[in-house]
């Protein structure tokens, strides 16, 4: 004779039964990432615009893309890697029925691809206007 087992057996219907799938309540709540809020004052226009820009501590000026631009900014495409943060950049474009645009800032931020940005502290007229018809 066998000797008897002090744990319970289960019929063949209680081991042929799945697990129970968890509550709602018990399952791991999943977390989405916020979206990424976008914390510019003004919208940027895309612009494509060929530009000589001359960067501090640079003998000679670049001649980059014109990405996009914002009243408080502005995102040029260089061919090389050569800005890098914090250096002034000064630059100059003619655009068709306003005039000569001229603005200055400091490199805030530089991206892979000769991409850089500049956080513009000084306009002339004529730019600010020709920024503000972009975004007309």
């Amino acid at each position: 004779m066998k000797p008897s087992s002090t744990k319970p057996q289960q019929g063949k219907a209680e081991q042929a039964k799945p697990q129970q799938a968890k509550t709602a309540q018990q399952a791991k709540p999943q977390t989405k990432t916020p979206p990424r809020q976008n914390r510019r004052k003004h919208a940027r226009v895309p612009v494509g615009l060929p530009v000589e820009v001359h960067i501090s501590g640079l003998a000679q000026p670049l001649i980059v893309e014109l990405m996009d631009i914002a009243p408080g900014g502005i995102r040029f495409r260089a061919l090389t890697d050569q800005v890098t943060l914090d250096q002034r950049a000064t630059f100059r474009f003619t655009a068709a029925n306003h005039g000569e645009c001229a603005a200055e800032g400091k490199v805030l931020r530089v991206q892979p691809g000769g991409v850089f940005i500049v956080a513009l502290e000084r306009a002339n007229r004529v730019f600010r206007d020709f920024v503000l018809s972009l975004a007309a």
